[in-house]
């Protein structure tokens, strides 16, 4: 049920603007978990991104959105939340919270085939290199995320809960257990956290602006490029070899963001996050997404580490 004409009238009158049309039909990127509500709406000339926000969730979402409008004033290709009248990122109308986004329409990724695209790969390194400038003093004084712990936690969960899944993974969540153990400690940088292609509006040569920030944070250095290297890969058997990952990982490499040291871990972030993935089919009870992800880490660790 979409908000009525007038309440969407009161809720833009928070920031100063006009409703001027709703437009439930057209798609949004990004995933529709993260809030209560979405849609696209028009205040005059201005087509904006409307999202009903959690109460539960509000403190971090104003931090995110501080962050995001740190990134964009050192010109980082994001969508910052607009500010109401009062200042905040966040609105309260009939006694529910809301928060406006400029909306930018992008070129919709096609999911065969942007692995082959080699530009899209150099243009997400390029993206993640600007982060790490630009957020250089974000998140200081937040705990940094513990991949080996959240591993742990996930593993434990599995067994308990899922033991058919866990026993068929229990030589790969061996295998990461020992290599995140055994991994000296890395440098620690401001990350998206969810960096995936799907994650970003495209133009059609450039960014456009990253979306859901909402797992931003300081995380070690290869978290973004791990995420990525394992998104992208999982859309084909040929992606991890093919043009996108080859010039992302290039591009990486000539911008001093993957030197020597770093690289040789890659390929544990890389596989220790699928548990991520495999954590979230679990919840969601996608039987065909946990057979996909059991053959997919099977398949990293053969990858990366058999021999």
């Amino acid at each position: 049920m979409h908000p009525s004409h007038e309440l969407l009238r009161d809720i833009l009158s928070r920031w100063g603007l006009p409703f001027t049309g709703i437009h439930p039909q057209i798609r949004i990127q990004g995933s529709p978990e993260r809030c209560l509500y979405r849609v696209v709406v028009d205040a005059g000339d201005s087509r904006l991104f409307l999202e009903e926000l959690d109460a539960r969730t509000l403190p971090r979402k104003r931090v995110v959105a501080e962050r995001i409008a740190h990134l964009a004033f050192g010109e980082l290709p994001v969508a910052v939340p607009l500010t109401g009248l009062d200042g905040s990122h966040v609105q309260l109308a009939d006694g529910r919270h809301w928060q406006l986004t400029p909306f930018l329409t992008g070129i919709e990724l096609g999911r065969e085939s942007y692995w082959r695209e080699a530009w899209r790969g150099k243009a997400l390194a390029i993206f993640l290199h600007d982060l790490s400038q630009v957020g250089r003093d974000l998140g200081i004084d937040e705990e940094v995320f513990d991949l080996r712990g959240y591993v742990l936690r996930i593993v434990d969960d599995a067994k308990r809960l899922h033991p058919k899944v866990h026993a068929q993974l229990a030589p790969v969540f061996t295998l990461v257990e020992k290599r995140l153990a055994a991994c000296p400690t890395l440098p620690v940088a401001f990350c998206h956290g969810d960096p995936h292609p799907l994650n970003m509006i495209w133009g059609k040569d450039r960014i456009l602006a990253a979306i859901d920030w909402e797992f931003c944070g300081p995380k070690c250095v290869l978290h973004d490029m791990a995420l990525i290297l394992g998104c992208v890969g999982s859309e084909d058997e040929n992606a991890l070899d093919g043009p996108f990952i080859t010039a992302f990982l290039d591009t990486l490499r000539c911008r001093g963001l993957l030197d020597s040291t770093l690289e040789p871990h890659l390929p544990t972030w890389t596989l220790a996050l699928r548990t991520a993935w495999l954590a979230e089919w679990l919840r969601r009870e996608d039987t065909d997404m946990i057979e996909f992800e059991i053959f997919y880490m099977t398949t990293l660790a053969d990858r990366f580490f058999k021999g």
